[in-house]
């Protein structure tokens, strides 16, 4: 081995998400710092992109070329955790999110379930007004919300593990209860055994013995009804690549169709 090589490889930065777009010369990057009035935007990357926007069959490629990206909740409690990248498309907004564990003693539960939950329905229910566009919030939400999300729902500890507990169980529930839902149970409401998390060091996958941490939560508006033809873009399935490995956690998909 070419050992000058490999330390070069291995001081390699990775690339961050402008980077893939080619930005128009003569321009200058912006940054806005006030955190609490925008969601604290860290645009700079995306701002006066030159990008290819011709059709691919019929597909309207500008439907998929990022707005707006932005990495924070503009709250400083939760922003200084790093937990958040919102992409604003045209026809939708999309965060990928890892919302706090409640701890193993539950020493974080109020944060998480007072601040961090209420916090973030905020912000969703404000961009969801101000764009007036269809809300989606993914990732590893911390909760299982249902009996069916737990394979040992019943349990006597599971009140008193995060993740499990009636308090997260009950905010989640009010996330949904104000106009979102959870694409994947909504679509696949009478779904057993369908997990996203397994413990690796009770050896508990191939028992299937997990929880549904991982989630699609959207605009009730991505729901799309046959008579509903104004709709611009709707959820058709949502599922989970269980038998994909290489972390406690596997991937989940969300298929969405955009109308011409």
């Amino acid at each position: 081995k070419n050992e000058g090589e490999d330390s070069k490889k291995s001081k390699k930065k990775q690339a961050t998400i402008g980077s893939f777009f080619q930005p128009k010369k003569g321009t200058s990057k912006k940054k806005d710092n006030n955190d609490d009035d925008d969601g604290g935007k860290d645009n700079e990357e995306c701002d006066h992109l030159t990008i290819d926007t011709s059709p691919i069959g019929d597909i309207d490629i500008s439907n998929l070329i990022p707005l707006d990206v932005s990495y924070k909740l503009g709250k400083k409690a939760h922003d200084e955790e790093g937990r958040v990248i919102t992409i604003d498309f045209p026809l939708f907004s999309m965060s990928n999110l890892y919302v706090p564990n409640s701890g193993q003693k539950l020493d974080r539960l109020g944060y998480r379930t007072d601040s961090w939950d209420a916090d973030l329905l905020a912000v969703m229910q404000k961009k969801e007004k101000e764009r007036n566009v269809p809300i989606i919030w993914l990732g590893d939400l911390n909760v299982a919300h249902k009996s069916t999300d737990a394979w040992n729902d019943g349990a006597k500890h599971l009140a008193k593990t995060a993740g499990t507990t009636p308090e997260e169980r009950a905010s989640f529930q009010r996330q949904l209860d104000s106009g979102f839902v959870d694409v994947f149970r909504l679509l696949h409401p009478d779904a057993q055994g369908q997990y996203t998390y397994w413990s690796q060091r009770a050896g508990n996958r191939p028992p299937n013995k997990g929880l549904r941490l991982d989630y699609f939560v959207g605009s009730s508006s991505l729901i799309s009804e046959a008579s509903d033809e104004e709709k611009k873009i709707v959820a058709r399935d949502s599922y989970i690549l269980y038998e994909q490995k290489g972390s406690d956690h596997c991937p989940i998909v969300l298929e969405m169709e955009i109308k011409k």
